[in-house]
């Protein structure tokens, strides 16, 4: 359902003035989620049927990356189309590392923006970008204020999705994967069907089957309250935007039966990188491979892997169920459907890498990225896409998300951009000046505090680890990273050159950084301490 919103005709200009069509906008957002579990990115043994539809009918993007591999801050990009060493956010919220713990309401949040352009604006599921004002009750804001117990002195204004213009429903803090909240615990009641569970992985107790079915996972109940949400917005004639944020497929996994059963005694392969000589890479990696993962065999993590698969299966059955329902309401073909991740997954590469910042790889770094344009040739705007079933290679990232939807909603592109860019001119294969290289930030994690950048240029790739030794890798003949070219002689010209291409962007980009990149890697004269 769109709305037309002409501007006013001037007494001075003759001219037709051409209506402006807003289109719906539904922002699909899952957690941790690896391009190598989707179908459509390529040859996987997970099954992801609606995601592949959304592909088939709109854009995907093969070079899209996460402006950060750790929730909080990618995030908050979303939300501000800054990037973390610009919004402060740095690492996840009340740990070590981060500037700002509650999101600061401001004008140019993504809601008050759409709020301000007519949009009635939804959000439901994982947060992590505040615990609001009641957070000294809650148990999750405790465990962090035990490890820096001056926090709790210093008076913060408490952000949720409510308190900057979302309706829906409020998930303080990280959420705990929705499983222990009071919503879910209502929505069991309220269906009566309580959960049940059973243990999947050995040693992990928090990873498990639920038996109860499909009713009783986190992503139904948060599929049926978009369900809920949007059918308000539809009934009230005006365009709508919602953001639906999976806690999946990030650990610890929970599917239910069904789904658990399409990969149960599924054989997969070992990881090309799985048992790769690591001498080579920096020790910080070290810190995502505890005593027990750095000495599992292939099968304990290929029974982990399964879980990831079903987890991803069930979320993408729900994405279908949402999908279906808009569709009923005849207003799917009237809205521009964007599906994404915050940041990928590790889930054993690289002899035994879990979860993701630390390290700059591309299971972590590239995420997912499709675009479906509205479907009705009256619909028109700048959300349209003319080839649906097309790819894009060029370079985009998080913060691109937030210039595109608030172009789509019609803010002028001068206005929409910040740290950012608007896929808009891609979306309709406009001829467009694009970027050749993307960085990808990181400031550490927990009390692990630690900067790094990654660039990817053409098909090259150069990391710095502050502190360690440097990567660089030749993607088009080394896919999956085994071969860090940094220490070889034979590419020494390469490995300046990547340095120059981060250099060019950390200062185009204003990365306070740069100083200290540059004098460690001796792109400036050094200047002796006095």
């Amino acid at each position: 359902m769109f709305q037309s919103t002409a501007p006013t005709i001037s007494t001075v200009s003759l001219l037709p003035i051409p209506i402006m069509i807003q289109p719906n906008i539904l922002f699909i957002l899952t957690d941790q989620h690896w391009t190598g579990s989707i179908g459509c990115y390529g040859s996987t043994q997970c099954q992801t049927p609606n995601i592949d539809r959304l592909a088939r009918e709109g854009k995907r993007f093969d070079n899209a990356y996460c402006i950060t591999p750790i929730c909080t801050p990618a995030r908050a990009s979303l939300q501000t189309g800054l990037f973390p060493s610009h919004h402060g956010m740095q690492t996840n919220i009340y740990t070590r590392g981060c500037m700002i713990h509650e999101l600061p309401d401001h004008p140019t949040l993504l809601s008050r923006r759409l709020q301000q352009l007519g949009y009635q604006i939804g959000y439901t599921g994982k947060w992590h970008l505040g615990f609001g004002e009641n957070r000294e009750s809650q148990g999750e804001y405790q465990h962090h204020i035990r490890a820096t117990p001056s926090l709790d002195r210093v008076r913060l204004e408490g952000c949720l999705p409510s308190t900057i213009g979302y309706e829906g429903e409020d998930y303080p803090g990280h959420g705990g994967c929705g499983s222990h909240t009071r919503q879910f615990r209502e929505y069991l009641k309220r269906i009566g069907i309580p959960q049940t569970r059973r243990v999947v992985h050995d040693r992990y107790p928090e990873i498990y089957e639920v038996t109860s079915g499909p009713e009783t996972v986190v992503s139904h109940m948060l599929t049926d309250q978009a369900i809920a949400q949007t059918d308000r917005f539809i009934d009230r004639g005006r365009p709508w935007f919602y953001m639906l944020n999976y806690w999946g497929p990030h650990a610890p996994y929970h599917a239910s039966t069904p789904f658990l059963d399409l990969y149960r005694h599924l054989k997969i392969e070992p990881w090309p990188s799985f048992n790769e000589n690591v001498s080579s890479k920096p020790a910080i990696h070290h810190a995502h491979r505890t005593e027990t993962t750095a000495r599992w065999a292939w099968p304990e993590f290929e029974e982990m892997v399964r879980m990831y698969y079903a987890a991803v299966s069930e979320i993408d059955a729900n994405i279908g169920r949402l999908l279906s329902h808009l569709e009923s309401r005849g207003v799917l073909n009237d809205t521009l459907v964007i599906f994404s991740a915050d940041h990928g997954d590790a889930l054993g590469v690289h002899r035994g890498l879990t979860d993701k910042s630390l390290f700059m790889y591309e299971e972590t770094n590239r995420i997912p990225l499709i675009i479906r344009g509205p479907q009705n040739k009256n619909a028109g705007g700048a959300g349209s896409i003319p080839k649906p079933g097309t790819a894009e290679e060029r370079f985009v990232g998080t913060c691109d998300l937030y210039s595109t939807i608030l172009e789509t909603a019609g803010l002028p592109r001068s206005e929409s951009e910040l740290d950012g860019r608007s896929l808009v001119p891609l979306l309709h294969n406009e001829p467009a000046d694009w970027r050749e290289r993307i960085v990808t930030e990181s400031a550490g994690l927990d009390f692990l505090q630690a900067s790094q950048r990654a660039v990817r240029w053409g098909h090259w790739k150069y990391v710095f680890n502050v502190g360690e030794t440097d990567e660089l890798y030749d993607l088009s003949q080394d896919p999956y990273e085994l071969r860090n070219l940094a220490h070889e002689s034979a590419h020494a010209g390469r490995l300046h050159e990547g340095r120059m291409v981060l250099a060019g962007w950390m200062s185009e980009h204003n990365d306070g950084l740069l100083e200290r990149f540059s004098r460690m890697r001796g792109l400036v004269p050094r200047i002796d301490r006095i």
